[in-house]
This record gives structure tokens, sequence and C-alpha cells, in this order.
């Protein structure tokens, strides 16, 4: 709903969009009224490919506004073209900037470049980044750099364009806005050689806001660990800046043992350290303890640390060298009966060697997964972890293991067993690819199973697989009730593209 009606009221983010061609005039014209996504699609190529810079700016900030609306929930019109768009991109952002006049600013051509690419950087991105900043650009142009110049950072070391972005976010005759970016840029750089900038930058700088910018850069990654005093100061000092309190808020205790009790009073400790750690050394030695504890509660949320997004790996830490010790553990337990401890539900121990295990198992546990998702009498904690960590290996391994594909199967095409996990089961196939995964999936959409049927099809009706099997989810999708899951709408919009 939203998509339609944003960009029917779109015209562009930086052009004049009076085009002299008739085939631009009327394809720009033609946004206004589009109906469908294929009417948006048509319009669009017809800038995207056009000869005329102008065209091809707009047809790119068409892009960048379907992209931003699809926070709503709708998939972008344009999103099939991402490739070409993103080759588009970077040819604009090779050349010389567009002069500017009565159509454009000077160099608004690598302005919509540059907003097209900030999802999709490459490190090799950095040259025509730093090219654009080499020039000294203000406005739009010098914003949309310095945001690119952030993600380059982010994964690529770029000496050179961090020291262009110091440089601006030093110069106090710029505007303060762009100082900000510019600094926010920096912080995006996990290497420590920005670290020194962005101390200097919170002790020095007055503006509040630089001070804050380079406050969240220190606060995150590695960085924090040494800068936590630092922190404590800005936001003691600072009211606005109390946002930044998130770091120095203590982490999740768990995701299923909250309320246990650890084991011991050293442990309780252990667990105080992890979750709002003072140091990186101190951080490693607390999940050490807790990881080759012995004890279930301890053991049990070490686990959770291991594969909590806001756990371990909250300033950085890299869990590779805990692989070896969290894989044994895991299988440890999975290899024992469901168990919990007071205060917890049945079968939370499974459930956190499952959490674990769906991050770094290998080939080897093939079978034990697929054992436990044949069985039927374990908990309702441990059945939903089985099927994540089914889900997260089938679409991390290079080639699905035969066996999890088959007591996959086996689950959703089971009558007895309960439909929401039927249905869980296909979903678990999602991420998979390969044969042998299509396969299972048409069997899914042979299924007599409405429910099931819907699962399977809306992994097929998928762009990398929609064209090679529209007829038949046509057929299928005609015979379902209206009481069909809400997927079942999905699908359909998808067939009608």
């Amino acid at each position: 709903m939203f998509m339609k009606t944003f960009l029917q009221e779109f015209g562009s983010w930086y052009w004049d969009c009076a085009f002299d061609d008739a085939a631009s005039r009327d394809a720009f014209d033609a946004f206004g009224t589009a109906e469908s996504a294929d009417d948006f699609r048509r319009a669009f190529l017809v800038l995207l490919r056009s000869g005329d810079v102008v065209a091809r700016g707009v047809a790119l900030d068409f892009y960048d506004r379907a992209d931003a609306t699809g926070r709503f929930g709708e998939e972008s019109p344009f999103e099939c073209f991402h490739d070409e768009v993103m080759e588009v991109a970077r040819e604009m952002l090779a050349g010389p900037p567009r002069p500017g006049d009565d159509i454009a600013f000077a160099g608004a051509d690598h302005a919509s470049a540059l907003l097209a690419l900030k999802n999709d950087v490459r490190p090799e991105d950095g040259a025509a980044v730093l090219a654009v900043l080499r020039r000294r650009p203000d406005g739009s142009l010098l914003s949309n750099a310095l945001m690119v110049a952030g993600e380059v950072l982010s994964i690529s070391d770029e000496p050179e364009l961090t020291a262009l972005i110091a440089e601006t976010a030093f110069d106090s005759s710029l505007d303060v806005r762009d100082r900000r970016e510019a600094v926010r840029a920096l912080g995006e750089a996990p290497g420590d050689e920005v670290t020194p900038l962005l101390v200097r930058a919170v002790t020095e700088e007055e503006d509040p806001w630089l001070r804050r910018g380079a406050a969240t850069g220190l606060a995150t990654g590695r960085r924090f660990y040494a800068h936590r005093e630092l922190i404590e100061r800005i936001v003691a000092e600072d009211d606005d800046a109390r946002f930044l309190r998130y770091a120095l808020d203590p982490g999740p205790h768990s995701t299923y043992w909250d309320g246990a009790d650890p084991g011991s009073p050293r442990l309780a400790r252990a667990l105080d350290e992890i979750r709002s750690p003072r140091s990186e050394r101190a951080h490693r030695a607390a999940f050490r303890a807790l990881l080759h504890s012995g004890r279930v509660a301890a053991a049990g949320i070490a686990l959770d640390h291991f594969s909590h997004d806001e756990g371990l790996t909250r300033f950085g830490l890299s869990t590779e060298p805990y692989h070896a010790d969290v894989r044994a553990l895991a299988r440890h337990v999975l290899s024992q009966p469901p168990s919990s401890v007071p205060g917890t539900e049945e079968g939370a121990c499974q459930a956190s060697a499952l959490d674990a295990l769906g991050r770094i198992a290998d080939p080897e546990d093939a079978g034990p997964l697929a054992d436990l998702l044949a069985r039927r009498d374990v908990p309702p904690l441990v059945r939903a972890g089985v099927f994540r960590a089914v889900a997260a290996c089938l679409g991390e391994w290079d080639e699905p293991d035969e066996r999890l594909i088959a007591a996959v199967e086996r689950t959703f095409l089971d009558p007895a067993v309960p439909m929401d996990d039927r249905v869980e089961a296909v979903e678990a196939l999602f991420d998979a690819s390969g044969f042998r995964t299509v396969e299972a999936l048409l069997r899914a959409v042979g299924c007599e199973a409405v429910p099931v049927q819907v699962a399977g099809a809306e992994r097929l009706s998928d762009e990398d697989l929609i064209g090679e099997h529209r007829e038949l989810l046509r057929n299928v999708a005609a015979a379902w009730p209206e009481e069909a899951p809400h997927e079942a709408r999905l699908v359909r919009r998808r067939l009608a593209e």
C-alpha cells in the first residue's frame, strides 16, 4: 500500500525531471499513474537504461526511494534489477561528475550513485569514494560520500580514506552536520587506527553531537573494553547521551536460565562479568569459568551467551577459540535425556545446546539432529530448538545432508504430527539450496495439507525458483480456500507479477 503511493508521489532527490527526451518523459510520467509492480518496472528500466545521465540518476533515486519504503514490509519492485542498478551506479561514480546547471547541482550523478550503493558496498568502492572526497564536495554529495565511506571502512582497511575522513571530522570551517557524519563514519571502522581520533573528538570537541557520535564509536566493538570509563563519563555529564547507556547496562542474563542459580558465588560473579564486562580479559575468563564449571545452569548460561547476538560477541569478541569446547559440550548435552533445573522450563539444557550447535554444527551432527527431529516425545522447548538448528545447518552447509532432508520430509508429510510442526519443518528448508531441497519442497506442495502446501509454495515462489515452477504453483494456489494461511496472499501476488 505504501510502496505504490510513495512511488507515485515521488519525483527525485536531486534532479529537475523536465526531460527533453520523449521516452524518458513518458517513462517518468508513467510513475505517477502506475498501478502494478510491472508498470513501475517498465518505467524504471526505460530511465535506468537510458543514455542520458539525468534519466539514470532519476532511476537510481527511485531505486533508493523504493528500498527505503521497504521498511514498511513491502518488497521493492526494482529489487530484481539489483545487479544492473549496482553496475550503473558504479559506472556513474567512476566517471567525472556532471557539471552543475539548472537541472541539478554539480556532482548530482555521483550523489544518486552513492545513495544506490550504500546498502551494497564493496571494498573496491573505496577508491571511488576517496576520489569524491578529494574534491572537497559539500551538501548532499558530501553527506552521501561520508555515509558510503563509513560502510567501506567497516569492511576494508583504507588508510588514505580514513585520513581524509578525519580531516573532515576536525575541520571547524565545515558545517557541523558534515563533521558529525564524518565522526560517525570513523566509528564504523573496526581498526585500532581510528581509536585515537574518536578519543580526541570525545575529549576535545565542544559540539555535543560530535562527542556523542565519537563516544558511540568507542562503545562499539572491542574498543569498549579499553574506554568504558570514558563512556561512563560522557553518560554522566551529558543528559542527552543516555542512549549510550545500552553499552553500560548489563546484557542478557541468558535465553533459558533467567532466575536459575549458577551454582556458587564465584559463578554468580562470572555471570555478572559476562553481562557487564570490565575488560576483554575478564570477559573471556568469565565465559570460560561458566562453560567449564560442570554445573548445569552455569554451562547452559555459557551456551546461551555463545549463541546470543548480545552475548559473547556483544563487544566484538570472536567465538572461534571456543568452537571445539562448545561443540563437545553441546553434543554431550544432546546425548542425554531432556532435563532442566528448578526455575527453568523443561528441556532448557537441550535448547541451549541446540542453539549453540546451530551456529557451529558440522555434517557429523546431521544424524543426531535427524534423530531428534524424528522424536515426538521431546518438550516443546526442545522441539522448537531442533527446528532452528536444522534450519541453520541446512542453510550453512554447502551440501544439504540427506539424513536431515529426509527427516524434514517425514515430519511435514506425517498427518500425526501437529500442523504447526509440519509447517516449521518446511520452513527449515528455506535457506537450503540444491536439487534435493527443491525436490523436498515439491513434495510439500504436493501434500494434502493446505498449510504445508502454502509453506512449500512460499519458498518455490521466490525469485530464484518461481520461473521453473510458476505453472505448478498457479494450479495449486487456485485450489486454496479463502481461509488458507496468510502467506498464500504473498504467493498469489508473486504469481501475478
